[in-house]
């Protein structure tokens, strides 16, 4: 039958192993893969945001769609035709009477706005009643660049202002029309501008996901958007880590610096770079440095160890060369008054005691102290 390991289970011939092991008996452990990637049996397979052995860098690029060549705009406008009747028959799109107005209107309109290169034409929505209100589409195109926007934009504003001054122009008047149709000049109106929505910011910034979504931007390369963070190189806002390598982390992007054979980086951008020889030479120099100071001590210690040994011993042979001569033990001062007269029982006087003391104080220590005891003072009652 046999045995499951690390916490695997049997279930009928087969090991049902636990997250983290796989084998006939749970007896291999899987490499985590992280940030979601997953074991494949040979290799991590990381998200589209990930890379790496185990999955642990975030890409420094990220796939968005590809713009389209062309974007347009549809601007939704409303004018009244005067010089002409309202009929049912205008509900019908397929009526004849719709066809010959639409075919009218539209070779109206194109003289209009002729001139314009991003006009394509118009389309008609919708026709009621009020002579004749005429709801319609002006169609706008336009290449794709990054400014399309703005190209837009300006080009609406184009569109408004010449429907504006034909409408002013061509109006009836005691009941007649000079053109081809003419128009309620307080009627004309845009409801709406409609533009092709192609944003790859957004795109970015959402495929890069709450954890990095601050740190990806798109800049533009031949007029391709490139959704990339700045470790991505060859780009304006590139971040250029010299010797070093560029990763994102949840706090943004750093530089992460090398360490070669001859040289140790660092600084924010991995701008500086000091040399191991010069290192280890200035640490060689300063341990001699310590060294030799550390001989000069011990050799200043052991001189003057043996200069005190020295003067010792001439002080000890000094005592004893005085000794044997006779002298007064050096420190102490002899009476030779009390050594002539010591063996006369009354013969003691003061004068020829003081007359023969002579103190010795070659060999007195000035600095040593003497300690006298304060006399003491006995009060006795009589």
């Amino acid at each position: 039958m046999g045995f499951c390991l690390n916490g695997g289970t049997r279930n009928g011939q087969v090991c049902v192993c636990p997250s983290g092991y796989q084998g006939d008996h749970c007896e291999n452990s899987v490499p985590i893969c992280w940030n979601e990637g997953r074991w494949d049996g040979i290799k991590c397979v990381c998200t589209s945001l990930f890379h790496g052995p185990k999955c642990e860098e975030v890409v420094s690029n990220i796939e968005i769609e590809p713009p389209p060549e062309t974007v347009s705009a549809q601007m939704e406008m409303t004018v009244t035709v005067t010089s002409m009747e309202y009929t049912k028959e205008l509900e019908d799109r397929n009526s004849k009477q719709f066809q010959n107005f639409s075919e009218i209107f539209t070779k109206e309109m194109d003289i209009v706005y002729l001139g314009i290169p991003e006009y394509q034409g118009v389309n008609i929505t919708r026709l009621f009643a009020g002579s004749i209100v005429v709801e319609h589409e002006v169609i706008l195109k336009t290449n794709y660049t990054p400014e399309y926007k703005e190209v837009l934009n300006k080009v609406t504003q184009e569109v408004i202002e010449k429907i504006q001054n034909v409408t002013k122009e061509q109006i009836s008047r005691n009941n007649t029309c000079a053109s081809v149709l003419c128009y309620n000049t307080t009627a004309t109106k845009m409801q709406n501008v409609t533009v092709t929505e192609y944003d790859p910011e957004k795109e970015c910034r959402e495929r890069a996901g709450n954890d990095y979504a601050a740190y990806f931007f798109v800049e533009y390369k031949e007029e391709k958007p490139n959704c990339i963070n700045r470790c991505m190189p060859g780009f304006n806002r590139s971040l250029n880590c010299n010797f070093g390598k560029c990763q994102l982390d949840r706090s943004g992007p750093r530089c992460y610096c090398l360490t070669t054979d001859t040289d140790w980086y660092s600084g924010e951008t991995c701008e500086f770079s000091t040399k191991k020889s010069l290192v280890y030479g200035l640490v060689g120099a300063a341990g001699a440095l310590v060294l030799l100071v550390l001989v000069v001590l011990l050799m200043l210690m052991f001189r003057s160890k043996r200069e005190l040994k020295r003067q010792k011993s001439r002080v000890s042979q000094l005592y004893m060369w005085h000794e044997e001569d006779g002298g007064p033990t050096p420190g102490t001062f002899r009476n030779i008054g009390f050594d002539i007269h010591e063996d006369q029982d009354d013969a003691i006087h003061l004068d020829s005691i003081y007359s023969n003391f002579q103190p010795s104080l070659d060999h007195i220590d000035s600095e040593t102290q003497i300690k006298i005891q304060r006399p003491q003072v006995m009060m006795t009652s009589i």
